[in-house]
């Protein structure tokens, strides 16, 4: 599925759950079975295992949650032998379904047009994010984690927050070389096709969040700001062709 697709599935998932929103649970011990055999029939969980239309990719249910979900994660919880009795396994499943705008959209393989619709035609706040999944991991994650936190903040304060974009260098490197990035991570802060500004460290969401409002919401200059050097700079048309 493409994202309009997940993001339809997803709609409908929640649209039916918000229609039942305290679901009694059959006690009969008849009628609950003749309802679950109703269901078995109607949507089969079950098949051989050698089917030859069963998907490679399927969760044990004959489609991927990930179909529906962009992201579920595992809690890792120690539990103690004398919480047997209470122990409820479904509570390890974080479904995290809150992302139908997400902080970061992550680009790959960016062609021609675009990268000009992305930096030339909108000319609204556009932060780039440019990492290396091989070179300093730990540092690229936790910087995209504070870029993250950053635009959180700005949401909190009911501000439009830039957008933001994350390039792998690994993938897009004759763009990530026309952006002149040799050092993974780092941030660029873009307006109108022009590069307002390079950061180099991995500063905390709340220093990012003073640097987007000093640059985008007129805010003044962040403290920690002792010596800035001006970047009159145009963000580079990318040596890239319009296939993907």
């Amino acid at each position: 599925m493409d994202e309009d697709e997940r993001r339809e599935w997803r709609k409908k998932i929640w649209d039916v759950i918000d229609k039942y929103p305290n679901v009694q649970e059959e006690l009969d011990p008849e009628e609950k079975r003749r309802k679950m055999e109703k269901l078995l029939a109607e949507y089969p969980l079950v098949v051989e295992e050698e089917d030859p239309d069963w998907p490679e990719d399927a969760d044990g249910r004959g489609f991927g949650l990930d179909q529906f979900f962009n992201k579920i994660s595992i809690k890792n919880v120690k539990k103690n032998d004398d919480d047997d009795e209470d122990y409820d396994s479904d509570k390890e499943i974080v479904w995290q379904d809150d992302d139908y705008i997400r902080p970061i959209k992550d680009v790959s393989h960016v062609t021609l047009a675009e990268w000009e619709e992305m930096v030339f035609k909108d000319i609204s706040p556009l932060i780039i994010l440019v990492h290396n999944r091989y070179k300093r991991p730990k540092a690229n994650e936790l910087c995209r984690d504070e870029l993250e936190r950053a635009v959180n903040i700005i949401w909190n304060c009911r501000l439009p927050s830039p957008r933001c974009v994350a390039i792998d260098a690994v993938v897009d490197c004759d763009l990530v070389s026309a952006l002149k990035v040799s050092n993974f991570p780092e941030l660029i802060f873009t307006k109108s096709g022009k590069i307002l500004y390079r950061e180099k460290a991995i500063r905390p969401a709340d220093e990012l969040s003073k640097i987007m409002a000093y640059f985008y919401y007129g805010a003044a200059k962040p403290p920690f700001f002792n010596v800035m050097e001006n970047i009159d700079e145009a963000v580079p048309s990318a040596p890239i062709s319009n296939e993907s």
